[in-house]
C-alpha cells in the first residue's frame, strides 16, 4: 500500500502526506455524497430498477456533472482548489482525447 501511496504522490506531484490524506478524504466524501444525491434524484424523478435505460442515462449525467461539481466544491472546502482544478481538467481532456499539462 505504501508503494501505491508513494507512486500517486510522485504522479500527482504532491510532497506532503497530510495533503495526500486530505485529497483522499475529498474523494471519499464526494463519492459517498454523489450516491446520496443520486438516490434523491431517482426518487424525485420516480426512477426505479424497472426502468434500466432511464436509470443508466440519469446516472451517467449525474456522474459527469454532479460528481465534478461536488468534487470541486468539497476540494475547495478542504483547501485543495489547485489540485482538483488540475484533476478535473485532466479528467475532462481525457474524455475528449486531448493531453493536459
Amino acid at each position: 500500500m505504501k508503494k501505491f501511496w508513494n507512486w500517486l504522490k510522485k504522479k500527482w506531484k504532491i510532497e506532503d502526506d497530510v495533503r495526500m490524506t486530505k485529497i483522499f478524504i475529498v474523494f471519499a466524501i464526494t463519492g459517498s455524497a454523489t450516491m446520496v444525491v443520486r438516490k434523491q434524484v431517482y426518487a424525485l424523478l420516480g426512477i426505479d430498477i424497472s426502468q434500466p435505460v432511464l436509470a443508466f442515462i440519469v446516472k451517467m449525467v449525474m456522474i459527469y456533472t454532479v460528481y465534478q461539481i461536488m468534487l470541486y466544491v468539497i476540494g475547495l472546502i478542504f483547501g485543495e482548489r489547485q489540485f482538483f482544478t488540475w484533476f478535473l481538467k485532466k479528467m475532462n481532456y481525457r474524455m475528449v482525447g486531448k493531453k493536459v499539462e
